[in-house]
């Protein structure tokens, strides 16, 4: 049995499910050793006679040495275990913050754990080992571990010989990585921006959070209005969708045109935590409305009515509230546009049908929203004699790098965000979309119920008082963040979590992602001191 009971041992204080699982199972049958030129034991596969080695058998020091110097990334994704030789230089490197190994084959995961000593990797706090995991599932969870702010830019490196042995399925595991850069990439210039505004609009909803009390029913029939061109065209249809029982679920940037055409939404819902998403209700809140809003937007837009109902995103702040504070009902932001957070709040309702309007995803004949849009009103206010509305259009949609795409007579301009949109869309529905959704009845009640605002735990000012003496009480960062990150207690950890959106803000004027932290950490408390107690 050679290293297997102490490296299982290791591996079960840190993976006690993974390292269960090992144990019971039997080794790879086609999994032999030979010893290299230079000494070093080497496994490999032998195949119909064939022997397959993983590493030099020659020198696998050097060779893994030349591996590990073609990685010049913080945070690591290795395809292939092997003997570990090209994984040792890697740890040696003080800038590494996380290692991820990925592996396919439990049995011959086994067959190495029995040949070769890996308590010196198992033992470090920046490595974790995957092992047969799907794609998708690798994926998230990257997606779930990574942290750019800390841990650096990504980067893999394979281990040839031994990907070489199961190609199809370590090209899927690289294929279902490559869209990680694009997908920070657009989250950290998200939270750049907006992460400070995310905060401090927060605790200015707070007071006003405590006093609204409306609720939003369960229902069946919901139609959804965007804000595109087309939306122009349906009036007619929507009003005999509403006269038929049918809820109308708003965007808030389609409520100008209904407005302008009679029509008063149900519910009406605002995500974006901008100030100028006060400049969509500029032609009036109907007194109808139940106005749904993420605890995020500036708060001008929770005093317009007293039928407000607020939700939280997955904001770190909001998750801290949430477990903290008070439990808001949530929705899911991750289509980064206002369309798939109403479908989203749709089916957190109990809709089963669910029919969308004015969703083009595009600037059909080059109209980039629907008549009415504050959009307009803003470009008609800077139009002059030399300079028309038009000219300030025509810059706006020429800044996205428009590509002009005809088709049976008609034409239109396609962006990458508005694609991307309407992807994150369809992949989200992809049996029904694009102007109608059916939900199947089984997890309704589930849904339903779950869009509700419990009871304060405790009042907004004490919550906050404790969230800053907490932040306050964070000892300071070390290198290693997986050790300082274990060392603190559940809350404690996650109140640090809540500073990383602001912290995106200060990385560039920061020597390191934990010094962009300390600033982050440093502004919020100093924020809260504003606050009167």
């Amino acid at each position: 049995m050679g290293y297997l009971n102490q490296n299982l041992d290791i591996l079960n204080a840190k993976i006690p499910n993974l390292a269960a699982r090992l144990r019971g199972i039997k080794p790879s049958v086609y999994l032999v050793t030979s010893k290299s030129r230079q000494g070093s034991i080497v496994p490999a596969v032998r195949r119909e006679g064939h022997l397959y080695p993983m590493h030099s058998l020659f020198d696998p020091i050097s060779e893994g040495n030349r591996i590990a110097g073609t990685a010049n990334e913080e945070f690591l994704i290795v395809f292939g275990l092997g003997g570990g030789y090209h994984l040792k230089p890697l740890l040696a490197n003080e800038k590494l913050s996380a290692l991820i190994i990925v592996e396919q084959d439990m049995n011959l995961m086994r067959g190495l754990l029995e040949n070769f000593d890996f308590t010196w990797l198992f033992s470090n706090s920046r490595v974790n080992l995957l092992i047969d995991y799907p794609p998708q599932e690798l994926l998230n969870f990257v997606l779930d571990n990574y942290l750019p702010i800390i841990h650096g830019n990504l980067g893999t490196i394979s281990l040839k010989p031994r990907v070489n042995l199961n190609p199809v399925w370590f090209l899927a595991c690289a294929n279902a990585l490559q869209t990680i850069p694009e997908t920070f990439s657009r989250e950290l210039t998200v939270q750049s921006n907006f992460g400070q505004r995310w905060f401090t609009n927060t605790l200015s909803n707070l007071p006003r959070n405590e006093e609204v009390t409306t609720k939003l029913l369960p229902t069946k029939r919901v139609l959804i209005t965007a804000a595109g061109p087309s939306l122009h065209k349906q009036m007619e249809e929507i009003k005999k969708k509403c006269m038929d029982g049918m809820k109308l679920l708003a965007t808030d940037t389609s409520l100008p045109h209904l407005i302008l055409n009679g029509i008063k939404p149900d519910i009406i819902l605002s995500i974006d935590c901008q100030v100028f998403s006060y400049q969509h209700f500029l032609k009036g809140l109907p007194a109808e409305s139940i106005l749904v809003l993420d605890i995020a937007a500036p708060s001008v837009l929770g005093r317009l009515t007293d039928k407000v109902v607020f939700f939280s995103s997955k904001h770190p702040f909001s998750l801290y509230l949430n477990k903290y504070y008070r439990v808001l009902p949530t929705l899911d932001l991750v289509g980064g546009n206002v369309t798939h957070a109403a479908v989203s709040l749709a089916k957190r309702i109990g809709a089963r049908e669910i029919t969308l309007f004015g969703t083009d995803f595009s600037y059909p004949d080059g109209e980039p929203y629907a008549k009415g849009a504050y959009i307009y009103s803003l470009f008609q206010s800077k139009s002059r004699r030399t300079s028309g509305a038009e000219d300030y259009f025509w810059k706006f949609i020429d800044e996205s790098n428009p590509i002009r795409e005809e088709s049976h007579g008609t034409w239109r301009y396609r962006i990458s965000s508005l694609d991307y949109y309407r992807e994150t869309l369809e992949n989200s529905n992809p049996a029904s979309f694009p102007n109608k959704i059916s939900q199947s009845s089984e997890n309704i009640a589930w849904q339903t119920q779950s869009f509700i605002t419990s009871p304060p735990k405790t009042k907004w000012q004490d919550f906050i008082h404790d969230y800053s003496e907490i932040l306050e009480s964070l000892p300071p960062l070390s290198a290693n963040i997986q050790d300082y990150l274990a060392a603190l207690k559940d809350k404690s950890r996650q109140a640090w979590a809540s500073l990383l959106p602001a912290a995106t803000r200060f990385r560039e004027e920061s020597s390191s992602g934990f010094e962009a932290v300390e600033k982050a950490r440093i502004w919020t408390i100093e924020w809260i001191k504003r606050i009167p107690k």
